[in-house]
């Protein structure tokens, strides 16, 4: 992944405290991920695991990771492949998966005209699925599904 974001460098704008990709979405992640999360959780201090508690019980699908908190990452050492791969610009069959803060004027809005990207995007499939298939994860469900079961 570093590889990936020295690569681009030039077009990816991720930072601490922007964190619009963390809230809203539907974050799919393998079983095996849901654990490594869990040990990042286990070594938070007690007042941001009461924070993420209670993001726990209000999670929507489709809304705020509920390790999110005031715009930062509070398992960021132990965030899974889906959170590792956004802010990318990667083949994903024939088309190219854009993060949607190009629309935001972030990330690769320097080279996106026209609806197409003009560069050369990471020809790899990054999409969280696909990865995680070829890494054999085990099962792979939404977070919110995860969490709700």
């Amino acid at each position: 992944m570093k590889e990936y974001f020295n690569l681009h460098r030039a077009h990816v704008f991720c930072q601490e405290g922007c964190s619009s990709c963390c809230e809203k979405g539907d974050y799919p992640i393998s079983q095996i991920e849901l654990a490594y999360l869990m040990q990042g959780y286990i070594s938070l201090d007690n007042e941001q695991k009461t924070i993420i508690q209670r993001n726990i019980k209000n999670i929507e699908r489709g809304g705020a990771c509920p390790f999110l908190i005031k715009k930062r990452c509070s398992v960021y050492k132990y965030r899974p492949v889906v959170c590792r791969v956004h802010g990318l610009a990667y083949m994903c069959g024939d088309k190219v998966k854009l993060p949607y803060c190009v629309n935001e004027g972030k990330n690769y809005s320097g080279v996106y005209q026209n609806g197409e990207v003009v560069i050369n995007p990471i020809l790899e499939n990054l999409d969280t699925p696909s990865v995680l298939k070829q890494l054999e994860y085990g099962d792979i469900r939404n977070l919110y599904d995860w969490i709700k079961k």
